[in-house]
């Protein structure tokens, strides 16, 4: 058994590299195999560090359901980075204030969030690197996400065990406040794959299996830790 989750991660895509991953219902565009997949999320982990992030810095994900959300969310966590995923319809001002909290050093997003993240920007008085998917033109002050995706790593990265262990954190998750104010939850690696084993234990997944996403998928991250 792999020693942590990054390990057991990439174990499975591996495993089932020539294997469909993830796919948008009625779109064959959309279609990643896991080979595809390990790829993709080693590219944007070797990005965040060459773009200067660090181990246990905080990385922001706010988007729609879509195959390039897994991705960031994955590359964020590949490279020990902390992902925090963001109501993508949530108000400005509360996402202005989860990234000033969370320390946020950047920030994955869709397309439709762009208008808005420029004037949560504004707000918080501060730049912050935005790579954004499914662009159609290109924003000043904005990355493709595509360029990210495609960044050529070194081959001993392949090789190198990820960094990132059971206590580290792994997730910072915002509550929805109903009850009071908002308040950061931290998941760590260890969690994950505790929840995994769980969810295992109960549903006795193979690799036969389908899971469709209905839900928003930063309500729920075991949609995408259980590959």
């Amino acid at each position: 058994m792999p020693a942590s989750f990054c390990e057991r991660l990439v174990d499975s895509l591996e495993s089932h590299s020539s294997s469909t991953a993830m796919r948008i219902v009625g779109s064959d565009a959309a279609t990643y195999t896991f080979g595809e997949l390990l790829d993709q999320l080693r590219s944007i982990a070797w990005r965040l560090g060459a773009e200067g992030v660090a181990k246990g810095e905080r990385i922001a994900l706010i988007g729609e359901n879509h195959p390039k959300w897994a991705i960031s969310y994955l590359g964020t966590v590949y490279h020990g980075a902390v992902i925090v995923p963001l109501d993508p319809h949530g108000e400005i001002e509360t996402i202005t204030n989860f990234l000033n909290n969370s320390e946020a050093k950047a920030a994955f997003l869709s397309p439709d969030q762009i208008e808005r993240f420029v004037s949560i920007r504004e707000r918080l008085g501060h730049d912050i690197k935005a790579v954004v998917w499914d662009m159609e033109t290109d924003v000043a002050g904005f990355d493709r996400f595509e360029d990210w995706a495609a960044t050529r790593y070194p081959e001993e990265f392949i090789s190198q065990i990820p960094e990132a262990h059971g206590p580290d954190m792994a997730v910072l998750m915002y509550t929805s406040g109903t009850t009071g104010t908002p308040k950061g939850v931290p998941m760590t690696h260890a969690n994950i794959l505790a929840e995994l084993e769980g969810v295992n234990h109960v549903l006795e997944l193979t690799d036969k299996e389908k899971i469709l996403s209905l839900l928003p998928l930063f309500h729920n991250y075991l949609q995408i830790v259980n590959l």
